[in-house]
């Protein structure tokens, strides 16, 4: 009897909300300045430096997230993982998997790409410290994320070797009785 590859059906849900919640930040407008500066000015503990270089950051970062080529990557992403859950409902482990790999792999070139655009955005901010905090932070994030990506990956990579370990054991298992 096979087992249900439950550790695929959990990647791919997750990998399915991050999907939809790109998906969404795309398909949203990309704020203006103004309405940015509005929105930041409400929180009142920003000087007028912060609050104009906190608007060039977070302005740069929304029109680095809305590039054609992020889009491109977003939109790739989300089929990969639709394909992912048809080979997955089909039964079809191994295409599900290697389908799954397709999808961490340009995940972490997105993450790669992001991580470039703040390097970019960060060099905006005047303010020192703002610009230190805010780009650790998001860097740290980038970061972290690049190396979930790559532990989902070595569990994948595993699985599958473990499934094809299995496989071998049973035809040899067959082929001495």
């Amino acid at each position: 009897m096979k087992k249900n590859p439950i550790y695929l059906w959990v990647l791919l849900v997750l990998s399915a909300l991050i999907s939809s919640m790109s998906l969404f930040g795309i398909l949203s407008p990309l704020p203006s300045k103004d309405v940015l500066r509005t929105s930041l000015a409400n929180s009142g503990t920003l000087t007028a430096q912060q609050l104009e270089d906190t608007v060039n950051y977070t302005y740069k970062v929304s029109e680095s997230s809305h590039s054609i080529f992020n889009m491109l990557l977003i939109i790739l992403s989300a089929i990969l993982v639709v394909v992912a859950f048809v080979f997955l409902v089909r039964k079809n482990v191994q295409l599900a998997n290697y389908t799954y790999i397709g999808y961490v792999l340009l995940a972490i070139v997105g993450l790669v790409y992001s991580y470039m655009n703040i390097q970019d955005a960060v060099q905006l901010i005047k303010d020192s410290a703002l610009g230190l905090g805010m780009g650790a932070l998001a860097k740290g994030t980038d970061i972290l994320f690049i190396i979930i990506n790559v532990l989902f990956l070595a569990l994948v990579f595993y699985k599958m070797w473990r499934q094809q370990k299995d496989l071998t054991e049973e035809v040899e298992a067959e082929e001495v009785a």
